[in-house]
């Protein structure tokens, strides 16, 4: 509702003051005696004035109700409740142990936790995460004396602000009915395989490799683009990631000669264990790196500006903050560097898997294990506020606007008949 707009009710008392001062033109008739005539109020006058009052009724309800329309209200309703809700994440249907449990409830209204809120025999999709947080705010769509929400509260599905609830919500987490290892992508590195695994629990979720030969008995097929395995009787199909060859430039000044020195070895520490060709390529940071030519990662060692490319740059910006040695930026591109480097950063704070972590980023895998990710959030962590008595939770309302703009029609109409008809 708008109430501010309710303010222009105070308008409707100049309709009424301009017809209280403007009694119309009053003609004079000079006689010679008025005592003869007698003060009387015919039929027909009275009948005039009847019709102007009328008149003036319909416009000042006719003003009355537009402003009503604006202020947009909306009519309290009353509806059933139901004592208690149920409502199950999709992704727990696969729970035989969950759902046994579930069969034992109370039937009452038993729901799926997904949009709208679809009831147990409705089709919904049960491989996607619900984003928890987001369907917490539509919880008072759900007319229900108590609900209780079961999920499985994993850290994907926790997107946005903090919703705030009503008290009668409980949120009971269902963990996970066991760990899962799955290949998830391989690299052909000669007569071998590397295969990549995503490894999730609870509590961590983190990408194996394993190296297994061409010939083993786990590898159904392999093809330039993918690979099927068998694992315990369960055969997958993993994308094959290309090998290509990595360009990294190196610019820097006299002054960060070591950490070019500590910035190359790493590299090659990646080349050679991150099974990747990597063409290094160092050059004084005065000299504009060449345009037109391959180029993964540039390194940028010198204090002032950092050139503006499109390639993903790690650039030197001291930062005595950082909790890392490389940190992100608001660009997507560009990384810095946080501090000069020794012997002892570069080992305590993981300088070479982070450099690794960047320039061997993939998106194939990355995206495959944030889909298997199954860590799950501290219930303290999970749940959203609880409102507190002074704040206001919503009520279901009806919006009377189209009925308002009924009436108004009718008003218009029956006022616009008697003006024309009194031709007032």
């Amino acid at each position: 509702m708008q109430p501010t707009y309710l303010w222009a009710l105070f308008s409707l008392a100049v309709p009424l003051l301009i017809h209280l001062l403007n009694k119309g033109d009053v003609k004079t008739v000079k006689v010679g005696s008025v005592k003869f005539l007698k003060e009387s109020d015919t039929k027909q006058s009275r009948k005039i004035r009847l019709h102007e009052l009328f008149l003036l009724f319909l416009r000042m309800l006719l003003l009355g109700l537009i402003i009503l329309y604006l202020a947009e209200p909306r009519w309290k309703t009353n509806v059933q409740k139901a004592k208690l809700t149920y409502l199950i994440e999709p992704s727990l249907a696969s729970n035989e142990a969950f759902m046994a449990f579930a069969d034992s409830l109370p039937q009452n209204d038993m729901r799926w936790f997904a949009e709208n809120f679809p009831d147990l025999e409705a089709e919904v999709d049960r491989g996607t995460v619900p984003t928890y947080w987001q369907l917490a705010q539509s919880l008072t769509e759900i007319h229900s004396d108590s609900i209780v929400v079961f999920t499985k509260g994993l850290a994907k599905g926790i997107k946005g602000p903090r919703p705030v609830v009503d008290p009668n919500v409980r949120w009971v987490i269902v963990e996970n009915e066991a760990d899962f290892v799955e290949p998830i992508g391989a690299k052909i590195i000669g007569d071998s395989i590397r295969l990549f695994e995503a490894k999730s629990s609870s509590q961590i979720t983190d990408l194996q490799a394993n190296m297994l030969s061409k010939n083993d008995a786990s590898v159904v097929s392999l093809t330039a683009d993918s690979l099927v395995w068998n694992a315990s009787g369960e055969t997958t199909k993993v994308p094959i990631l290309q090998n290509d060859t990595l360009h990294v430039t190196v610019a820097f000044d006299e002054s960060y000669e070591r950490e070019m020195r500590y910035v190359t070895s790493a590299l090659k520490a990646i080349g050679t264990y991150g099974m990747r060709e990597i063409k290094l390529k160092t050059m004084d940071a005065d000299a504009l790196p060449e345009t037109g030519k391959p180029l993964d990662l540039l390194v940028w060692l010198k204090n002032g500006n950092v050139p503006n490319i499109s390639q993903t740059t790690l650039a030197m910006v001291p930062d005595s903050l950082a909790n890392s040695l490389i940190e992100p930026t608001e660009s997507k591109n560009l990384f810095h560097l946080t501090g000069r480097l020794n012997i002892e950063n570069t080992i305590t704070k993981n300088f070479t898997n982070s450099l690794a972590s960047l320039l061997l980023f993939n998106r194939t895998l990355e995206d495959n294990l944030i889909e298997r990710d199954q860590r799950v959030l501290p219930e303290t962590e999970f749940t959203p506020n609880v409102a507190t008595s002074e704040s206001k939770m919503k009520v279901r309302t009806m919006d009377m606007s189209p009925w308002i703009l009924v009436v108004v029609f009718l008003v218009l109409l029956a006022e616009r008949i008697l003006s024309k008809v009194r031709k007032q």
